[in-house]
Formats: C-alpha cells, sequence, structure tokens
C-alpha cells in the first residue's frame, strides 16, 4: 500500500485553531540542527555580528573572529563534513548510508531552539545541540570531543552557510521561569487538555506513538517523520526536563508537523508538561557517554570461546552509546563491553539487548543480527595531533581502520553443519552430496569455519576482507533471555600490517556497530558507536 505523503497534517475535527491536534513532535531528531541551550553566547541574541566584530573570551583564551571562523572550518571538516557535506547541504559522504539526510544548514531552519517560532537560534542553541547531540538520531554529543572553543567556533562557521544570520536578528530567548510543582490536579487537566487537543491522533492514547496518523508524517525537506514513544524519556530529542520539554511545547519544532503551543496559557502548557512527565518510564533511563574509557583487564587464565565462561564473572563491564543511522522507531541504545588480554590473546565480550534472534541462513531475503569491532590503526590519539585520528564510520582515504565481524548466520550455518556430521556420524557431506568434488558455495565463501571475518576499510565503499591465510580472529555468539552475547579472540601476534598492533603505549581507539535484523539492517543500515579509548594494563 502506498504511503500518503502529509507534509502538513490537518486534525479532522472542527475545534478552532487554539486547539489543533499536539503534534508533540520529539520525532525525528535532526542531525546538528540547533537546540536549546543553557551555555553562554556572543551576545544577548547570539546576532548576525560578522567574524572581524567578534572577540570570544572563553577562560584564558581569546580568539578573534577571524581566527575563531578559521578554527571551525578546520573542525568542521574533520568532525562534520563526513555528514553535512561541503556546503552545509547535508549531502557529505555519509548521505547514503543515513535516513533521515543530514540537515541541510543552508535554509537556516533549526528545529530546536529557545527563540519563538520561525525565529532564528541564538548561538547557545547551536552550541548546546553540538555538545549534547540529538538522542536518537545519527547526531552523537560532541562534549568530549570538542573544546568549548572549538564548539563556538564550529558555531560561527555553520551559521555561515545561511544567509538568513545576516539577514535577520534570532528574537530574544523564551524564559520558562520556575517549574510548578506536578500536582495530581495539573496532571489531570494535562491529560484533558491532551484528549481535548486530540494528540492522540499521532502520539496514541497511550503516548506510544501509533496514533492512526503516525505513519502519514513528512517534514518539509521530504523525510518520513516518526513518532516516537514519549514515555521512554531516551527518545526525547531536546531533552526531557520539565523545562525542556516546556520550550519544545512553546517554540514547536520547525520545519515538521509539530507546531507550537505558544497560544495556550502559560499554566495550559506547565500542565501539559506535567501530564507528560507523569507518563515517563524513569527506569528506562540509560546514561552513558558517546566516548568513554574502557580498560582490559590482565588475566592468567586462558581464554574460551564461551560467552557465559565464567571469566567474564571476574571483568569490569561498562556501557557504550549507539547512535542509528537511519530513522527508527526503536534501535539498540547501549552495548556492554568487556575486554581481557593475557600473554598470548586478546578477547573482548560484547552484549547488547534484543528480543528477537535474527540467525536464519536458508532465506537470502531474510535480514540477520550482526556485530563488528573496529581498531584505528596507526598512530593516533582521540582529538590529538589536530583531530588526526580516523572518521569512525569505516575510517576515510589515508587512515585504514581494522574490522573484526560477527555474523549470525555464519554461526548457524557451522552450527548446523557440525549437527548434520555429529548425526551421520562423520560422513563427509561434500562427498556425500556432491560427488566427492568440493562444495562450489564452500569456494565462494570460504570463511565458515569460523563465523567471524576480518577486514579492513579506507572510508565508504572500501570494506575489503583480508586474505584467507591472513585471517587470524575466532569468536562465538550466545543468544539467552532477550540479549545477544559474543566473545571476539585474537592472538597479540599479528599476521599482516592491516592487523591492529595490541600494545599498552598509548589507548587503543575502538569503535562498534550492530545490524539487528528485525530492523532489516544490512551494510550501512546499522547503529554504531564513536570512538572509544581502549586501555591496556
Amino acid at each position: 500500500m502506498e504511503m500518503k505523503k502529509c507534509t502538513h497534517y490537518h486534525p479532522p475535527c472542527k475545534m478552532p485553531i487554539s486547539r489543533q491536534v499536539l503534534f508533540w513532535a520529539l520525532i525525528l531528531g535532526c542531525v546538528f540542527a540547533g537546540s536549546a541551550a543553557w551555555a553562554h553566547s556572543d551576545s544577548e541574541h547570539g546576532g548576525p555580528e560578522t567574524p572581524k566584530q567578534i572577540e570570544t573570551h572563553h577562560g584564558d583564551q581569546v580568539v578573534s573572529g577571524a581566527g575563531r571562523l578559521t578554527l571551525g572550518e578546520t573542525v568542521y571538516k574533520h568532525m562534520c563534513i563526513f555528514c553535512h557535506g561541503v556546503d552545509g547541504n547535508g549531502g557529505g559522504k555519509a548521505t547514503a548510508y543515513l535516513y533521515p539526510w543530514p540537515r541541510d544548514f543552508r535554509k537556516g531552519i533549526f528545529k530546536h531552539r529557545t527563540t519563538p517560532p520561525g525565529s532564528l537560534p541564538l548561538d547557545k542553541d547551536i552550541f548546546r545541540t553540538i555538545q549534547k547531540g540529538v538522542p536518537g538520531t545519527a547526531m552523537p554529543g560532541w562534549k568530549n570531543a570538542l573544546s568549548e572553543e572549538e564548539t563556538w567556533s564550529v558555531v560561527e562557521y555553520v551559521k555561515g552557510f545561511s544567509e538568513r544570520f545576516e539577514n535577520e536578528i534570532p528574537r530574544p530567548a523564551i524564559k520558562p521561569g520556575p517549574v510548578p510543582p506536578a500536582m495530581p490536579e495539573s496532571i489531570t487537566t494535562g491529560e484533558k487538555l491532551y484528549k481535548e487537543l486530540r494528540c492522540h491522533g499521532c502520539h496514541g492514547t497511550d503516548l506510544k506513538g501509533e496514533g492512526p496518523q503516525a505513519e502519514e508524517l513528512y517534514d518539509i525537506w521530504d523525510h518520513r517523520v516518526f513518532v516516537y514513544d514519549l514515555t521512554n524519556p531516551n527518545a526525547y530529542k531536546f531533552g526531557y526536563e520539565p523545562t525542556d520539554i516546556y520550550m519544545t511545547l512553546t517554540t514547536g519544532i520547525d520545519g515538521t508537523p509539530m507546531k507550537n503551543y505558544s497560544h495556550l496559557t502559560d499554566k495550559e502548557r506547565w500542565d501539559l508538561t506535567a501530564f507528560l512527565l507523569s507518563k515517563l518510564e524513569i527506569d528506562r533511563i540509560r546514561e552513558s557517554g558517546y566516548e568513554i574509557d574502557l580498560n582490559a583487564t590482565k588475566v592468567e587464565d586462558e581464554f574460551v570461546l564461551d560467552p557465559y565462561h565464567e571469566l567474564w564473572d571476574k571483568i569490569p563491564e561498562k556501557a557504550v552509546r549507539l547512535l542509528p543511522l537511519n530513522a527508527r522507531k526503536s534501535h539498540v541504545s547501549h552495548i556492554k563491553i568487556r575486554s581481557a588480554i593475557n600473554d598470548d590473546a586478546v578477547a573482548f565480550r560484547l552484549e547488547w539487548e534484543d528480543p528477537t534472534p535474527d540467525r536464519s541462513s536458508s532465506r537470502h531475503q531474510d535480514f540477520k543480527d550482526a556485530i563488528a569491532m573496529e581498531f584505528a590503526l596507526g598512530d593516533v590519539l582521540l582529538h590529538k595531533h589536530g583531530h588526526n585520528e580516523p572518521f569512525f564510520g569505516m575510517g576515510q582515504r589515508g587512515k585504514v581502520v581494522n574490522i573484526w565481524q560477527w555474523r549470525a548466520d555464519w554461526q548457524t550455518e557451522i552450527e548446523t553443519k557440525e549437527k548434520l556430521e555429529y548425526a551421520t556420524k562423520g560422513m563427509d557431506l561434500d562427498a556425500m552430496i556432491f560427488g566427492g568434488e568440493v562444495n562450489p558455495v564452500d569456494a565462494l565463501n570460504p570463511f565458515r569455519d569460523v563465523p567471524v571475518e576480518e577486514m579492513n576499510a579506507e572510508g565508504f565503499g572500501t570494506l575489503t576482507p583480508q586474505p584467507q591465510t591472513k585471517q587470524n580472529i575466532l569468536g562465538k555468539g550466545t543468544w539467552k533471555d532477550g540479549r545477544w552475547s559474543v566473545v571476539f579472540y585474537r592472538t597479540l601476534d599479528s599476521l599482516n600490517k592491516w592487523d591492529k598492533k595490541f600494545s599498552n603505549d598509548q589507548p587503543i581507539l575502538v569503535a562498534f556497530a550492530i545490524w539487528d535484523g528485525s530492523q532489516q539492517d544490512r551494510n550501512g543500515r546499522k547503529v554504531v558507536s564513536m570512538w572509544q579509548r581502549l586501555h591496556l594494563p
């Protein structure tokens, strides 16, 4: 059935405009597209001063406007250009792997702001989005990756993509005022407003985002809009604090079907905020950084390819946040990592929630679960030496990465063959089926003795398996109680220069990617992490 395109939805009711459908839009976050902020700006309104007019003080640093713009360009070309493109049109090299496409800055339309509807954001609004990111989208938070000075510089550079910043002055920020206590009567009033405004048309009566109009929404960039689960605090793009929700109700989300509700009284917006807050399932909050420090534990034990071996009970665990590279209502948000090293080898235990194991190898049209680890090669430190680390999405030209991938269907093939050989008492299946000749499928797919493969990449579209004789990665996965647990193992001896060398001279940059078969993930459709720092003992 063809989906109906509805850029601006008008509710099927005859209520006055002051009571139109609340398109509560913690939907479809933007990539880098402005946000409310609590940090300071260059001026009260984040105005359109030219670089020559600006001199910014951050602590002991003083950067002139011209120097700031140059710094912003440098950072943008290293950290942002892969998604947002050279001219800020959202057409970078990663665009083919992302949906919705990264934000086009040229329009000067920013979704999340502290300014009134239709107005430009303040500098501090853009600053906040760069630092915090947009949860549930491919836009990460760069707070730990960029200094304040670098972030302010990127703000200035991004503004240069749109003529609006030359011709318009942002309106003053909206002041939310003190948060009123969420009394039972305010929650009741908020629930009544939710019904009167027919918010359920998009968000559903249970706030799960499955209203009758939820599948018919598009933004002005012609991207499909997802209505997210408002009971899940991790789905709130602008934040789930009371002032965050109040601000979104007041400003709306420009460019999307979510209109502003500034026509409501201040009390009504706070009442509606109280109702939404009352439905939040706070126990679902997953707080972990985009970039954290991982530590491998030195052990004397020999490694066993069993994710549930008692050895792993002694290894500390850390959670890493994941980013979806395409729009989806729900995704694997975190991965838990344990790492260990002995005198001979290094091993990793990776675990993530997945209620449905997708591991069939019998049908080509089925999508399968998989996970990959990515290592930066060479002498690189995260955000040091002028940000010389490879792009965390498969590297870039001249900066090769080493990738280990485990696939559920490969493991299923191996286990099925082992079961058949056991049942046939060791009979040579190739001899039985192919008359003694080599299985032609095995000839085309020579890596089926193990469910993992070692590869290298130098940017999008360059993923290349290492020769069969150089493959030295082992692995095994187990699905149990709604989660996958996978172990990767490799000896410390490397077989060629394209292998990662494990030494404790400096932190090792490692990133992760997960493919969820139930989400129809394949190739560039996946969830990924940014670079993490792995410290060896």
